[in-house]
């Protein structure tokens, strides 16, 4: 699952946004040397709103997580998409070029890049840009606390406008749906971690 994805989900209305309220996304980049790296995506649902989910599904579309593994989380499943291998060969499920992108740059550091600059218009395509108060208030109430967490991790975090662990070795960026929807985020074009292999 890619930004777009993620944004597709978000940005739903109707019945879909009700399917997806009380959900958290992640995806972590675990760099494992200059040409290798792990990416996991998880993403947190309601048990009972995957149901609905998946009774609403179309022929000819995938049910929730038809590509990964579903977990059982109490009274939330975690889907879990792993995928590993040569940078150039890691797609993420993506169609429009809107993954993360990672890349050797020289001197043992490997940059990893998330494309965000069209997040908030793919957000407001989907939901319109206006939203009535009452709207306004339903979405924060649905949302509020879950967001969308990206991780980098593999070594000494060297440059990165993400947060740095403690021990540097880790990098995260956390978009709030809440504010995602608001459009009150100040968000960079792009969020990247350069890590030291």
């Amino acid at each position: 699952m890619t930004m777009t994805t993620m944004t597709r989900l978000a940005g739903a209305s109707g019945l879909a946004l009700l399917l997806t309220a009380c959900m958290d996304v992640s995806m972590t980049v675990d760099v494992q040397s200059e040409t290798e790296a792990e990416a996991t995506m998880v993403t947190s649902m309601a048990a009972d709103m995957v149901e609905m989910m998946n009774a609403q599904v179309e022929a000819g579309d995938d049910e929730f997580c038809a590509e990964g593994e579903l977990i059982e989380n109490g009274d939330m499943i975690d889907c879990v998409v792993i995928e590993s291998g040569p940078f150039d060969e890691l797609d993420f499920d993506d169609e429009e070029g809107e993954g993360p992108v990672i890349e050797a740059i020289g001197g043992g550091q490997v940059r990893v890049t998330f494309p965000t600059g069209d997040l908030a218009a793919s957000l407001d395509e989907s939901m319109g840009e206006e939203q009535d108060p009452q709207m306004q208030a339903m979405i924060t109430s649905m949302f509020e606390g879950r967001a969308i967490t990206l991780s980098v991790t593999g070594g000494p975090i060297v440059d990165t406008n993400m947060e740095i662990s403690a021990d540097g070795m880790s990098a995260s960026y956390e978009i709030p749906f809440v504010d995602l929807f608001a459009a009150t985020l100040d968000m960079p074009e792009e969020i990247y971690a350069v890590v030291q292999k």
